[in-house]
């Protein structure tokens, strides 16, 4: 498939650390690199080396939880056009038409007007001050998915239509194994915060302290919603699960801000 942007594009030479996108349709994540970008046009590549991989197709729509800014609007959603495996890369390279800028302010971005990363640091002290403040807040997101989670498990002995002897069992196996892998990841990140709080003010810098591939599986969503959605065979559920799909996606741009600040301490 043939590339049809013939606006210029800006190359994004200094990134080699992926970001988490998703697919809007089913939310599921993957991980990509940004390779150049025009006014309307994004190509990304999505490596055969990263862990959280997902084929996207033309047509898909995906949000890549960053925003890039192009003077009053911030684009941060768009439309697979085109996609083919790349040798080079050595995985699936893909061109996304970006559509649907928002105004939603953002601390962190790509400033195509400039060409490099712009950060608002005006209640920030440092950028390593800025990193405390999204570690504190992705703790907070965690634990209102698991607020959420806890308000279905009740909700779901009301309308799941598996028999009543056979809902105990079905709770054990899965929605006790998430909610426990939710509550194990906010243990991690509230240690994780609390290391930060003793290094980062001492001089130590993010790329020293932060392991991004850790910080990766503590933020990606242990809930998969075509998982919900067959096992509960019932629509009464998608509100609840729609709100936790809302705080995770505050989380991948969390997770995305926190790359940004780790490549620029580079």
């Amino acid at each position: 498939m043939q590339e049809r942007r013939t606006e210029p594009r800006f190359e994004f030479t200094s990134i080699v650390l992926p970001f988490l996108g998703s697919r809007v349709e089913d939310h599921l994540c993957f991980e990509y690199i940004p390779l150049d970008i025009s006014t309307h046009g994004l190509k990304l590549a999505i490596p055969r080396w990263v862990v959280s991989r997902e084929r996207l197709r033309d047509g898909d729509e995906v949000n890549l939880h960053v925003p890039f800014r192009l003077r009053e609007g911030n684009f941060s959603r768009g439309r697979i056009v085109w996609s083919r495996w790349d040798d080079v890369h050595q995985g699936q390279v893909c061109g996304v038409r970006m559509e649907k800028a928002g105004h939603r302010h953002c601390r962190v971005f790509f400033d195509l007007d400039t060409r490099e990363f712009g950060i608002d640091l005006k209640q920030f002290a440092s950028p390593e001050d800025l990193a405390l403040k999204v570690l504190k807040d992705s703790i907070l997101l965690k634990r209102g998915v698991l607020i959420y989670l806890n308000h279905l498990v009740p909700y779901f002995s009301r309308v799941t239509p598996y028999p009543t002897d056979e809902y105990p069992l079905l709770k054990s196996l899965f929605l006790d194994d998430v909610k426990r892998k939710i509550e194990e990841n906010i243990q991690k990140l509230e240690a994780l915060h609390r290391k930060a709080l003793e290094e980062l003010p001492s001089g130590t810098e993010i790329p020293v302290f932060l392991d991004l591939e850790e910080l990766r599986s503590l933020m990606e969503s242990e809930i998969y919603l075509d998982l919900f959605k067959i096992t509960f065979s019932t629509e009464a559920v998608l509100p609840l699960l729609s709100a936790i799909k809302e705080l995770e996606e505050r989380q991948y741009v969390n997770y995305n801000t926190l790359v940004m600040l780790y490549i620029r301490s580079l």
